[in-house]
């Protein structure tokens, strides 16, 4: 699975439609990047094999085999260091549980999770009998996935595992940690999403949001541990890669597009971010199309 990320970072969730708004995804995240992004949808995740580290805004958690998390809609996540990790990944939209507007499904069971501010992502690790259960219903809604025509009964048992999720947060100790700068980050990465194509300066990113450069500062290095220029470069070098995968535009236009003014400087950070160079990430990217095809 190719994850899809819009122009606002965004996911666009493959296989998730109006009718039917669940989508189950077996994701080899060794072969998949994760990058800063985040979806209305809520999502709960079950590590197949491996390791992998989540983060959000507000905390960041490491998984292994056999545990998962929940992440809360609208809240910014990244995915790395993931380590022969294979997760199983269900995101559904609210209204999947809720029904209609304002029904009592929404009201009383959904909203109290999803307007919590202070949620961003709930670790299910089996150290309570709430998580114990949450585990097994996620494997056995992942074992669902395989079968026919099983729509309702995967609302069904989605809904037992949010009365878990909903006992777990209950109950749990947990001190959750609120994703503060989650509104003044996401309206200045969109600003970045935006503009990255032309030289922009740290000031014009800080008022974006009607801050101070050294609020922006103290925002990003809280949020998402990083600089808003390295987020500026990461970004303008994630646009690149995909211009390189899907046109046939040269280097040379493919850097001026992307913000880099030259062709030299953009193939010395994209080695340096990348491992290689911007020609030889396309010929690895066509041969894997092509050996794709030949299966």
């Amino acid at each position: 699975m190719k994850l899809r990320i819009l122009n606002d970072q965004r996911e666009e969730i493959e296989g998730l439609y109006n009718e039917y708004p669940y989508a189950f995804h077996h994701v080899d995240l060794s072969k998949t990047t994760i990058p800063w992004h985040w979806h209305e949808e809520l999502e709960f995740c079950y590590v197949q094999s491996g390791s992998v580290k989540v983060a959000t805004a507000g905390q960041s958690q490491t998984f292994q085999k056999g545990e998962g998390f929940y992440i809360n809609g609208n809240v910014l996540t990244s995915m790395t260091d993931a380590a022969d990790c294979v997760i199983d990944s269900h995101l559904f939209h609210p209204v999947f549980l809720g029904g209609h507007f304002k029904s009592v499904f929404e009201t009383k069971y959904l909203n109290p999770v999803t307007r919590n501010r202070n949620l961003d992502m709930l670790p299910i690790r089996g150290e309570t009998q709430a998580q114990k259960q949450l585990l097994q219903k996620l494997r056995q809604l992942s074992q669902l996935q395989s079968q026919q025509d099983v729509e309702l009964q995967t609302r069904n048992l989605l809904s037992e595992i949010w009365l878990l999720l909903l006992e777990e947060l209950k109950n749990t100790q947990l001190k959750l940690s609120p994703a503060k700068n989650q509104d003044r980050i996401l309206t200045m990465l969109t600003f970045i999403q935006e503009n990255y194509a032309r030289k922009l300066t740290l000031q014009e990113i800080a008022d974006a949001s009607a801050v101070s450069t050294r609020e922006c500062l103290r925002c990003f290095r809280m949020s998402i541990r990083q600089s808003p220029m390295e987020y500026l470069v990461e970004y303008r070098i994630q646009a690149a890669a995909k211009l390189l995968e899907t046109t046939n535009l040269s280097v040379t236009e493919i850097a001026m597009r992307t913000g880099w003014g030259s062709n030299s400087y953009f193939t010395k950070m994209f080695r340096r971010i990348c491992g290689k160079t911007p020609n030889a990430h396309r010929k690895e990217y066509l041969a894997l199309q092509k050996q794709a095809l030949v299966k």
